[in-house]
C-alpha cells in the first residue's frame, strides 16, 4: 500500500490560510524562492544565528557601524521594491488565470489530460506549458506536469500488457502496479473534491499542491522505473530485475518495491510447489529456472527430460539451490512417472506456510523455505535411491555390464571367441545376427556364466556395428546388454555409447592375445615332429622369439587394461555407490568411472589429446603386426604340414618299394623331388624375409610406443613402459629410452613432433 499526503490533513492549514490578509497570500504565490529571499532581511534571525554566537563575545561591548546600517537600509528599501513588483506580476498572472483555474488544469494534468496551461501536443504525456506563466508559477507547473507525464506512461507501459496470454509474474505485477496506482487516482479524487469546496476568494496554491504530491511523485517515478525496466521480461528474470530494485539503502523505496515483489513471486512459488511436490511443471510461458523436454524417451528421463535454464534463475536462488530444487523435484517425478510412490496429494509439511510467510530471507541458509527443500530433497532423494537398488536391481546390471562388457567374466570371452571364431573369420557383408546368437548362448552354457540370474542373461546380445569395406566380422561383432525401465536412466544412450566403444577396444587387445596363444600352443604341439626337417629349424626359433615377445607385451597390456584400468576403477565406484545420497550421485559417479577408463585405454573423447592419438595409432600398429604375423604363421603351418605330409608320404612309399624288392628311383623321380624341395626351400625364404621384415617393424612400433609412455604426464602409463619393458631389452635397441623420467616432457615435445598432423578415430 502507498502512504501518501493525505488532503484532508491539510484541511486545517488552508483553512487558516484563508484568514490572513491579501498581502500575505501575494507572498505565498512568489514560491519557496522568495520564502529563502526573505530569511535574510535585517531585524531577522540573523541575529540568533550560530555565525554571530562565534564571531563576537557576549562580554565585548559592540560600537555601531553607520555604514553597515546604511547597507541594511538600502538592502530593505531594495527587499520592499522586488516584493512590490512581484505582487504585482502575481496579480497581473491571476488577471490571466486564477488559482483555482490553474489547480484544475494541474488535476488535468495528473490524469494525462492537457488544457491550455498544460498542452500535450504529441500526445505522448509530455507536457508542454504555457507561455503566460511566469517565475515560481512556472517552475511549480513543471513540476507538477512532470507527475501526469509519469502516470500517463505507467498506465501506457502496463495497460500494453494483455489480459489474456501474458506471462504470470508480469500479469501479477502489473496488476500490484495497477493496485498502486488506484492510491493515486484517490489522491487525485480528493484534490478535486477540496477543489470544489474552496472558493475562488481563498483557493487552494500550487505550492501546497506541490508538497501534497512530493512523496507520490517519488512514487511514481520508481513505478515508472519498475514498468521500464520489467516490461520486456518475465518469470525469474523479471523477480531478478526486482529483487535488484528492491535492494535499495532508502526504506521508503523498499517499502513502495517490496510488495510488487511479493506479488509477482506468487506465480514462481505457485510453480515451484507443484515442482517440489508432484515433480510436474505447469510454466506454459516459460518463466521458471527449469525447463522439461517432452519428448525426451525415459533412457533419458533423467539427465536430458530437466534441466536448468539459468536465464530464469532468480538473483536471490544461488546455484546450488537451484539444483537441490531440480534434483528434488525430478526424484519426485521419477517416483511419481516411473514407479508410482508418490500419492498425487502429497505435501511437503512446512511448505505453503513457508511460501505463505514469503520474505527477503525465505532463500537464505536457515529460512523456512530452504529448510522445506532441503528435507524434501534429503528424504526423496533416498527414497529414489532404495528403489532404483532394490526393485531396479542397480548392483546386479552394473555387475553384469562389467563382466560382459568390460571383458570381466575371462572364461566366457574365451568360450565365446572360440565359438564364434568361424563365423568371424567371415567377410563383414556375410555375417548375420542369428548365426551368431547361437554361438553365444553355447558360450553362456559352457561356462559360469550360465548361473547368472535369469533377467541378466535375457538382456544379453549380439549387436553388429557398423561395416566397412574389407572388414571382418571381428571389427563390427559386440556384444549389448538391453536395459529398459526406471534403470536406463543410469544407462541413457551416450553411455552405452561408451560402454561399446570400451568392449571394441578391449574385445581386440582380447583377441591379440588369444591369436597369440594358439599360436604358441600350435607350435608347442608340432615341435617334436617338426625335429626332422632341419632346414625350418632357424625361421621356427626366430618365429618363436617374436611370438614369445608379442605374447609378453599383449599379456601386459591385457593386466593394464583388464586390472590397472577397469578393476581398479569399479573398486572406486563401488565404494561411490555405497556412499550416494542420491542418484544424481550415483550417475556422476558412474559417469566418472566410464571417463577414466576410456582415459586410460586413450579413448578419451571429450579431450582427445595428441598423447592419446599418438597411443592409439601405434597400438593399432603393432595390433596389426601381430595378425599379420599370425597370417604368416598359419600360411607357415600350411606350408610345413603340406611339406611334412609330401615327406611322410615320399617315405611311406619307398617302405612300400621295400617291401616289394624293388629298390631305387626313377631318374623322374629325383627330378620332382628335387623341384619340390627347391619349391619349398624358396617358399621357407620368403616366408623368412617377410617374418623378418614383420619383426623389425613390429619392434620399431614397440620402442615408439614405449616411448610415448615414458614420456606421458600420466605416471601409471609411465610404469606400463616400465613393465613393457622389463628385463631392458628395447632399451639396447633405443638409447632414448634409457634417459630418466624427469627428462619425459623433454623427449615427448622431441617424439610427438613427426605425429603432430596425424589424426585417428577414438575407436579401434
Amino acid at each position: 500500500m502507498m502512504c501518501y499526503f493525505r488532503v484532508n490533513g491539510v484541511q486545517k492549514k488552508i483553512t487558516a490560510e484563508r484568514t490572513r490578509s491579501e498581502s500575505e497570500t501575494d507572498v505565498k504565490q512568489l514560491g519557496s524562492g522568495d520564502f529563502a529571499f526573505l530569511r535574510h532581511t535585517p531585524g531577522g534571525d540573523s541575529e540568533k544565528s550560530p555565525g554571530f554566537q562565534q564571531g563576537f563575545s557576549p562580554l565585548r561591548h559592540i560600537e555601531p557601524n553607520h555604514s553597515h546600517i546604511s547597507r541594511r537600509e538600502s538592502l530593505a528599501e531594495s527587499i520592499s521594491s522586488n516584493i512590490s513588483s512581484r505582487s504585482a506580476v502575481c496579480r497581473n498572472l491571476e488577471s490571466r488565470y486564477s488559482q483555482h483555474d490553474l489547480i484544475r488544469e494541474v488535476i488535468f494534468a495528473f490524469n494525462g489530460i492537457g488544457g491550455s496551461v498544460f498542452k500535450d501536443d504529441c500526445g505522448d504525456g509530455t507536457f508542454r506549458i504555457s507561455q503566460k506563466l511566469e517565475g515560481s508559477l512556472r517552475q511549480h507547473a513543471s513540476h507538477l506536469a512532470e507527475i501526469g507525464t509519469l502516470n500517463f506512461k505507467i498506465r501506457k507501459i502496463i495497460d500494453s500488457v494483455p489480459h489474456i496470454g501474458a506471462p504470470y509474474c508480469l500479469t501479477a505485477l502489473v496488476s500490484a502496479i495497477r493496485d498502486q496506482l488506484h492510491e493515486f487516482s484517490r489522491l487525485i479524487t480528493n484534490l478535486e473534491a477540496q477543489l470544489r469546496q474552496s472558493s475562488r476568494e481563498s483557493p487552494m496554491s500550487l505550492l501546497q499542491i506541490r508538497i501534497i504530491t512530493h512523496q507520490p511523485k517519488c512514487h511514481l517515478q520508481w513505478l515508472a522505473t519498475v514498468a521500464n525496466e520489467c516490461k520486456d521480461k518475465k518469470g525469474g528474470a523479471l523477480l531478478s530485475t526486482l529483487h535488484m530494485l528492491v535492494q535499495h539503502g532508502d526504506p521508503k523505496v523498499r517499502e513502495w518495491l517490496t510488495p510488487l515483489l511479493t506479488a509477482a513471486s506468487a506465480p514462481f512459488y505457485s510453480i515451484l510447489s507443484e515442482w517440489l511436490e508432484r515433480g510436474t511443471l505447469k510454466d506454459p510461458h516459460m518463466e521458471f529456472f527449469i525447463s522439461a523436454d517432452n519428448e525426451t524417451i525415459v533412457n533419458n528421463f533423467w539427465q536430458r527430460k530437466y534441466s536448468l535454464r539459468e536465464s530464469m534463475r532468480p538473483s536471490f536462488i544461488s546455484q546450488a539451490q537451484a539444483n537441490m530444487v531440480l534434483t528434488t523435484g525430478k526424484s519426485v517425478a521419477f517416483l511419481t512417472q516411473c514407479c508410482g510412490k508418490v500419492p498425487k496429494d502429497f505435501k511437503i509439511p512446512g511448505l505453503q506456510e513457508a511460501i505463505e510467510n514469503c520474505s527477503d530471507k525465505l532463500w537464505e541458509v536457515d529460512g523456512a523455505l530452504q529448510v522445506c527443500i532441503e528435507v524434501a530433497h534429503r528424504d526423496f532423494s533416498k527414497e529414489a535411491l532404495v528403489v532404483m537398488m532394490q526393485d531396479g536391481k542397480l548392483a546386479l546390471h552394473l555387475q553384469a555390464m562389467r563382466r560382459y562388457m568390460l571383458l570381466g567374466s575371462g572364461d566366457f570371452i574365451k568360450s565365446l571367441m572360440e565359438c564364434a571364431a568361424e563365423e568371424l573369420n567371415k567377410k563383414a557383408g556375410n555375417l548375420m545376427t542369428h548365426t551368431l546368437t547361437p554361438k553365444l548362448e553355447t558360450a553362456i552354457r559352457s561356462t559360469n556364466a550360465q548361473y547368472e540370474d535369469e533377467d541378466v542373461l535375457n538382456r544379453l546380445d549380439v549387436k553388429l556395428l557398423y561395416m566397412c569395406n574389407e572388414e571382418y566380422g571381428w571389427d563390427i561383432f559386440s556384444l549389448q546388454y538391453c536395459i529398459d525401465g526406471p534403470i536406463a536412466m543410469i544407462f541413457p544412450p551416450e553411455v552405452k555409447v561408451k560402454y561399446l566403444s570400451l568392449f571394441n577396444a578391449l574385445w581386440r587387445a582380447k583377441r591379440m592375445e588369444w591369436l597369440l596363444s594358439n599360436m604358441w600352443r600350435s607350435q608347442a604341439i608340432s615341435a617334436r615332429e617338426l625335429r626332422k626337417m632341419t632346414e625350418i629349424g632357424p625361421l621356427i626359433r626366430e618365429l618363436s622369439v617374436l611370438i614369445s615377445e608379442m605374447n609378453q607385451f599383449m599379456r601386459q597390456m591385457q593386466y593394464y587394461l583388464l586390472f590397472e584400468c577397469v578393476e581398479c576403477q569399479w573398486s572406486l565406484l563401488q565404494a561411490a555407490i555405497n556412499q550416494a545420497a542420491s542418484l544424481d550421485d550415483i550417475i556422476q559417479a558412474h559417469s566418472k568411472f566410464l571417463d577414466n577408463i576410456l582415459k586410460s585405454c586413450f579413448l578419451d573423447e571429450k579431450n582427445f589429446s595428441k598423447e592419446s592419438q599418438h597411443l592409439t595409432l601405434i597400438l593399432r600398429h603393432i595390433y596389426n603386426y601381430i595378425l599379420d604375423v599370425c597370417k604368416l604363421e598359419a600360411e607357415f603351418d600350411k606350408l610345413i604340414n603340406t611339406e611334412f605330409q609330401r615327406r611322410k608320404d615320399l617315405e611311406k612309399r619307398y617302405e612300400q618299394l621295400e617291401e616289394a624288392s624293388m629298390y631305387g628311383i626313377t631318374k623322374d623321380d629325383e627330378e620332382k623331388e628335387k623341384y619340390a624341395l627347391k619349391r619349398f626351400s624358396n617358399a621357407i625364404t620368403k616366408i623368412q624375409v617377410t617374418l623378418v621384415l614383420n619383426a623389425d617393424g613390429y619392434r620399431e612400433k614397440v620402442k615408439t610406443f614405449l616411448l610415448a609412455l615414458a614420456s606421458h604426464p600420466n605416471e601409471d602409463l609411465q610404469f606400463l613402459s616400465l613393465r613393457l619393458d622389463f628385463n631392458e631389452y628395447y632399451k639396447t635397441l633405443d638409447k632414448r629410452l634409457s634417459a630418466p623420467h624427469t627428462l619425459s616432457y623433454r623427449r615427448r615435445s622431441s617424439l610427438m613432433a613427426p605425429y603432430v598432423n596425424m589424426t585417428v578415430s577414438a575407436e579401434f
